[in-house]
């Protein structure tokens, strides 16, 4: 290279190269990364796409008859008839429900009823691929975050379609992700195969609206007596709330909770802008006019009609526990515990009592139970006088209406005493006493007939219904301890918190059914284990094949309570003697066998009430007014005591119907036996003490080794063993200035004890002054005991001093 003659000899050695060009930059570290998320995206996508059909194609192969099911289904038909009949074979009653049963045509089906069924149950209905996909995932993450709650399932208008098609009950009902996946795809193949139109349709002439009314149609024809196509607005938003949960939301039982769900669809529909305001104001307020359970055609029909109230108690416990399809599917023949011989004794003791007290006690109707202690069947079932009777509600089932139960209830007041180591020895002060109800507010219970009977054992005090002792009971064992008896003993109500009740709830101050009474009595009559409630006995369907058969041993019954305490109260229950200071000689419950009995009365005489049994049967009574007014002057001895007697006497005289009570083809005893545990032993009655020994007393039922509650409040241990019914004690007499200087507290309402005359002498020394006496027992609760001070005074008994003595007159008397 020349360049004027020199050399630029540093370019030599690049000489011949190409000249290089500089590299691109490198992508920086997000680049790659969203490069990468792009492939990962893609090849995902790819993937869920392969596996969706991968899972489409492997569904339909698995699922194909389903499929067919979703994609032919034309309707379910009418079904069978089902019979219900008398545990000897003779026919209650048949459901005729198919004549109201008919496939509507989509244009027959009122828009009304199609907007308020939508509007309730699937909101997205018209635009949704039979699934709601946010709703699925709503609901998943609500599962996820309540585990122990109840699932939720988010279910289309399509998908409950699907679960009526191809579940069985016992798949519709379990909780299980796997069904729930089968049904969204099923639903995702019914909307391909099916116009939104014919979902809808097939979706409102199938659904169960209970009561046996599948579709629509029936549901109309049963709850209002017309046509789906003459349905009201406020008539279609009621119905369209029914298919959540026919038993929960049964009009007939729940009139209350189906008007609540009628008014929440009818502001779904407003705010959809199905309807306006004042729409849906006036539906709100609209009556509904419901149609009887059993229409009375079926009465006035050639149609054997008997016991309606029960045979709609077991229609509704076999759709508990097999569905709601089951019964008219199947054609059930459904044979029950129920005698109809019985039942009708029962029917007719019920209605000429009321007939004849009618006018001099305002009282209108009658419930009646019957069961068989050892298995808990029922025999008979009254619910009200008369089931098509409107005057007095007669389509309401009394017998399982909550009721204020009076003192029927104070049995289980006592067991739970009898639990907590009370006896039959101990004493109960029938005395005036006042009641803190809180607020500045206090009671002041009373007896029956306004009088008070002082000291009382225990047998006396329950046999004779006194008020007073068992809130003293109460009052020392605690509500919660009562309410824990009572269920057990089969009472399922009474699920307020105890503070809810108060002590009252011993007098009858909460609500019971009178079936769940009948069920804690038939706890006491079974020695102390709770029957299982039965009402079934055979099921058989269309075809002839067994679906149910009651073993000839069903389930054991439940320990409840101790055998020894259930042989006290029935022994208490069924003392006529004991009870005829408050109820008289001959008085309805003194039957020419041994019988046990308690009778209720509310304050206010709006319930009359009469429990009892033999060691075979327990029968339970309730009288009153359906519309709760109050009876004039009425008791449950004088009204509802008369039926119960009339329906024992009417079944052991009856050879037929004692054959109903026989379990395992032997008859039950006709006496009380006594549990193992059970002894006998003298106590001294309240009028024996006061002296050295004691000069009255009588034979009573005792817990063998069961320890003796105590009263810690005392400052010392009384001998309560030696006498039963009295404290032995030594004393001394207390002079006025020594009983001034004992200490005893004034009651919140100023209320002070008398000044002690006595006190005990708790040294081991003998003393010439120190006498031995039988003393009445102090009350645990120090209110009761001033009361029972002030009322002892000038009636000669005695109850324990308060106090031992003071020091002084004890060195007084030690002094030589």
């Amino acid at each position: 290279m020349s360049n004027g003659g020199y050399q630029l000899e540093f370019l030599e050695k690049y000489r011949g190269r190409e000249p290089q060009r500089p590299e691109p930059p490198k992508p920086g570290g997000c680049r790659r990364v969203v490069g990468w998320l792009v492939q990962v995206v893609l090849w995902g996508g790819i993937t869920a796409v392969f596996l969706l059909i991968a899972t489409y194609f492997l569904l339909s192969i698995q699922l194909r008859g389903a499929i067919d099911q979703v994609a032919t289904y034309r309707g379910s038909g009418a079904g069978g008839t089902p019979r219900f009949f008398d545990r000897n074979g003779q026919l209650l009653f048949e459901r005729h429900t198919t004549e109201k049963r008919r496939w509507l045509a989509y244009s027959e089906i009122p828009e009304v009823v199609r907007n308020a069924t939508i509007a309730a149950e699937d909101d997205t209905f018209w635009t949704n691929p039979g699934i709601d996909p946010a709703a699925i995932i709503a609901a998943i993450i609500g599962n996820f975050r309540n585990e122990n709650g109840r699932p939720i399932g988010a279910s289309t208008i399509t998908q409950q379609l699907v679960r009526h098609i191809v579940f069985t009950y016992e798949e519709r009902t379990a909780v299980s992700y796997t069904r729930k996946f089968r049904e969204i795809f099923l639903a995702f193949i019914m909307t391909q195969q099916r116009t939104k139109p014919e979902i809808l349709q097939m979706y409102l002439n199938e659904i169960y609206y209970g009561n046996l009314a599948y579709g629509i149609e029936a549901a109309a024809q049963t709850y209002f007596g017309k046509p789906a196509l003459d349905l009201t607005l406020g008539e279609a938003a009621f119905l369209a709330g029914l298919p959540q949960s026919p038993l929960e939301l049964d009009p007939y039982s729940n009139l209350e909770a189906a008007k609540a769900r009628q008014a929440f669809i009818l502001d779904l529909m407003l705010e959809e802008g199905m309807i306006d305001y004042i729409a849906a104001e006036v539906a709100k307020g609209a009556p509904l006019r419901l149609q009887p359970r059993i229409n009375v055609q079926d009465q006035v029909a050639n149609t054997t009609l008997e016991a309606a109230h029960f045979v709609l108690y077991v229609q509704n416990e076999l759709e508990r526990r097999y569905g709601s399809d089951a019964l008219v599917r199947g054609g059930w023949q459904i044979t029950t515990t129920l005698d109809l011989g019985i039942h009708k004794l029962a029917e007719q003791a019920a209605r000429e009592q009321v007939a004849a007290r009618a006018a001099a006690n305002d009282v209108s109707n009658a419930a009646v139970v019957v069961l068989k202690p050892k298995t808990g069947e029922i025999l008979a079932m009254v619910g009200s006088l008369d089931y098509f009777n409107e005057g007095i509600d007669g389509q309401v089932n009394v017998a399982l209406q909550p009721r204020q139960p009076g003192s029927s209830i104070k049995p289980i007041t006592y067991a739970a005493a009898l639990e907590r180591g009370w006896s039959t020895a101990d004493i109960l002060w029938d005395v005036p006493i006042e009641l803190d109800l809180g607020d500045g507010q206090t009671m002041r219970p009373r007896n029956y007939d306004g009088r008070f009977r002082g000291p009382l054992l225990l047998r006396d005090a329950l046999a004779n219904s006194y008020n007073i002792p068992p809130l003293q009971l109460l009052r020392d064992i605690g509500v919660p301890a009562m309410l824990a008896t009572a269920h057990k003993m089969g009472i399922e109500s009474l699920r307020e918190t105890p503070g809810f009740y108060g002590l009252a709830v011993t007098l009858g101050g909460g609500e019971v059914p009178l079936l769940e009474m009948t069920h804690a009595f038939a706890t006491l009559a079974n020695m102390g284990e709770k029957p299982q409630l039965t009402s079934v006995l055979r099921i058989t369907d269309s075809r002839g094949n067994v679906v149910f058969e009651q073993p000839p041993n069903p389930l054991p019954p439940t320990r409840a309570l101790d055998p020894g305490i259930a042989t006290i109260i029935s022994d208490i229950l069924d003392d006529d003697r004991a009870r005829v200071p408050a109820m008289g000689v001959n008085n309805p419950l003194h039957l020419p066998f041994p019988a046990a009995a308690k009778t209720g009365t509310t304050n206010d005489f709006r319930d009359n009430w009469t429990l009892g049994y033999t060691p075979g049967v327990v029968v339970g009574v309730w009288m009153g007014n359906a519309d709760g007014h109050p009876m004039q002057d009425s008791s449950g001895l004088q009204t509802a005591a008369p039926v119960w007697r009339r329906i024992i006497e009417g079944i052991y005289a009856t050879p037929r119907l004692q054959t109903s009570l026989m379990v395992n083809g032997q008859m039950p005893p006709t006496e009380f036996l006594w549990a193992p545990n059970v002894i006998e032993r003298p106590v001294c009655l309240p009028q024996g003490t006061g002296g050295s020994l004691c000069t009255a007393s009588r034979n009573d039922l005792f817990l063998a080794s069961v320890p003796v509650h105590g009263i810690p409040r005392i400052g010392y241990a009384p001998d309560a063993g030696t006498n039963l019914g009295a404290w032995t004690l030594r004393t001394l007499p207390l002079g006025s200035e020594d009983a001034a200087r004992v200490t005893q507290a004034a009651l919140p309402d100023g209320t002070r004890p008398p000044q002690p005359t006595e006190c005990v002498f708790n040294r081991s020394r003998n003393a010439d002054a120190v006498a031995e006496r039988l003393y009445l027992p102090i009350p645990p609760y120090y209110p009761d005991e001033v009361r029972a001070r002030l009322w002892a005074r000038g009636t000669g008994y005695h109850m324990a001093p308060p106090t031992v003595c003071p020091l002084r007159v004890v060195e007084t008397l030690e002094d030589p």
